[in-house]
């Protein structure tokens, strides 16, 4: 690309816009399905919270697999835009499910969408990547924190707007605004296919046989399948989602065995950050499940006392947040490094740790404070998740660009689909142990239930995410102490081929 040394190429904008269009499809679905499982196809609160949380697991882990496949079979391009296109059918399929209240289609529907989000995960970060040169690493990075704040800006909208056109469109006619968005984004893809053709990886340049296409079809239907049994079968599904999160990062160790001394360390260092995103990601998946089934029985439909919110749009504070809080947090960083001090990934995902122990120390608080309708201010959940999402902006944006960089490029799309392994892993995770708070259809909220359910619960995770902070201050010396072996055992490879041979 002509422009690869620009702040933001030209491939690069059509990427972030895609991502604008991608969150406001993906997350205004997805903020529905809660009410949509629990009023409308009449599941329980217990199966709810497992069908959010398989739903949030089963994209991020199969996105290995799809990083896998397209990083030696079909291609980041080809990836993204078949994805896209199963996205579209997905929610499209979705809608009619809704029209008639179809509980197998409306499973098979989300199935598909699981399946589109683990094929096609990974490879936009890549075509992002891609598309800078190698001398423009820093510009990059800007870039994925620009492309995360405009996916949160979609998120926004969406999360925002779409509960409250229920009451105009029903649940099918948002399904299809999704689908739509999706086919937007597919026509995207197909004005600039050559321009994101060059900018994927060597196998997007050339053709692909019959018989792997042939391949490819096939384990995808087998894929689908699974998925599909997964969220038909909960509680047997969660044990093969561990079961695949594990492959996953095995198989990973054993490209560590086989990767050249310099990146053995780095790919070390990898892993231990991935065993502390399983962590931080927990918290996340907090918000997808207890935090929403919390806001849906208890949270007030006014912000600051005369916005109108729908509790189920609770969702839509986390990425206004990131939204709002981007530019600052680049301030921040950019503020820090004149001073001389650059923070490792680690090290941040410690300071996100702190944060996150304010959230949930304030959502345990705001158990205290029912009113007399039986409900608690919005406001308390808007707070709650300006500190969980200020944790998760400190680090949401430089994960998959921290992996990226310290892995080989034949590995890219696989290892940052690693960094949606740890998200997968502790969103099953979230919502298993978030099962704790279902309470049966028509309970009564009674202060004793409140207390005694919800405010226990919260404050026993600020007080892991407070025990993690200090944990993970400590592998943060030894993730820097590999990256440091690592780039050093570079610089003397590099030097010993650049020496003229005697």
């Amino acid at each position: 690309m002509q422009d690869a040394n620009a702040r933001f190429p030209s491939i690069a904008k059509v990427l972030i816009l895609r991502q604008f269009l991608w969150g406001a499809a993906f997350y205004g679905a997805y903020v529905l399905l809660t009410k949509y499982f629990l009023f409308e196809l009449n599941y329980s609160e217990a199966d709810t919270i497992m069908m959010m949380g398989a739903f949030g697991a089963v994209g991020p882990v199969f996105s290995a697999v799809g990083g896998f496949v397209a990083d030696r079979y079909i291609g980041s391009f080809r990836a993204v835009y078949i994805g896209y296109t199963i996205y579209t059918i997905g929610f499209f399929l979705l809608g009619m499910g809704a029209s008639t209240l179809n509980v197998p289609l409306s499973i098979f529907s989300i199935a598909l969408i699981g399946y589109a989000r683990g094929l096609s995960a990974t490879s936009p970060t890549v075509l992002l990547g891609n598309s800078y040169s190698a001398t423009n690493r820093e510009a990059f990075q800007q870039g994925l924190t620009v492309n995360y704040s405009i996916n949160n800006l979609g998120s926004f909208a969406s999360k925002y707007l779409f509960p409250f056109l229920v009451a105009y469109l029903a649940y099918q006619g948002n399904f299809f605004i999704s689908s739509f968005l999706m086919f937007i984004t597919l026509t995207l893809f197909f004005t600039f296919r050559k321009q994101l053709a060059q900018v994927g990886n060597d196998i997007d340049r050339r053709s692909v046989s019959m018989k792997t296409w042939g391949y490819f079809v096939t384990g995808s239907a087998l894929m689908l399948g699974l998925v599909f049994w997964i969220f038909s079968n909960l509680d047997a599904g969660k044990y093969l989602l561990y079961g695949l999160g594990a492959c996953a990062i095995l198989y990973f160790i054993y490209e560590i065995t086989k990767a050249s001394a310099a990146y053995k360390y780095k790919m070390c260092g990898v892993l231990i950050t991935i065993f502390i995103m399983i962590v931080f990601y927990f918290y996340y998946g907090q918000m997808l499940t207890s935090m929403n089934i919390y806001a849906i029985n208890l949270m007030g439909d006014q912000i600051l006392g005369f916005i109108p919110i729908r509790p189920e749009s609770n969702a839509a504070f986390n990425p206004l947040w990131c939204f709002i809080l981007g530019g600052p947090m680049i301030y921040v960083y950019n503020w820090l490094e004149e001073k001389g001090y650059s923070p490792t990934i680690p090290t941040k995902f410690a300071v996100a740790f702190i944060f996150s122990g304010i959230a949930f120390s304030l959502l345990g608080l705001s158990t205290s404070f029912v009113g007399e309708n039986g409900k608690i201010s919005a406001d308390w959940i808007l707070w709650v998740h300006f500190f969980q999402s200020t944790a998760e902006l400190i680090v949401g944006a430089l994960g998959a660009g921290f992996i990226f960089e310290m892995v080989p490029r034949y590995l890219s799309a696989f290892a940052i689909g690693l960094r949606s392994v740890a998200l997968s892993l502790s969103g099953i995770l979230a919502a298993v142990i978030s099962t704790k708070i279902a309470l049966p259809k028509d309970q009564v909220l009674t202060p004793e239930i409140i207390e005694g359910v919800y405010a226990s619960y919260f404050y026993n995770l600020a007080i892991l995410a407070i025990v993690m902070a200090v944990v993970t201050l400590g592998l943060s010396k030894v993730i820097a102490k590999l990256i440091s072996k690592g780039e050093e055992l570079e610089r003397i490879e590099s030097s010993s081929q650049a020496s003229p041979q005697s």
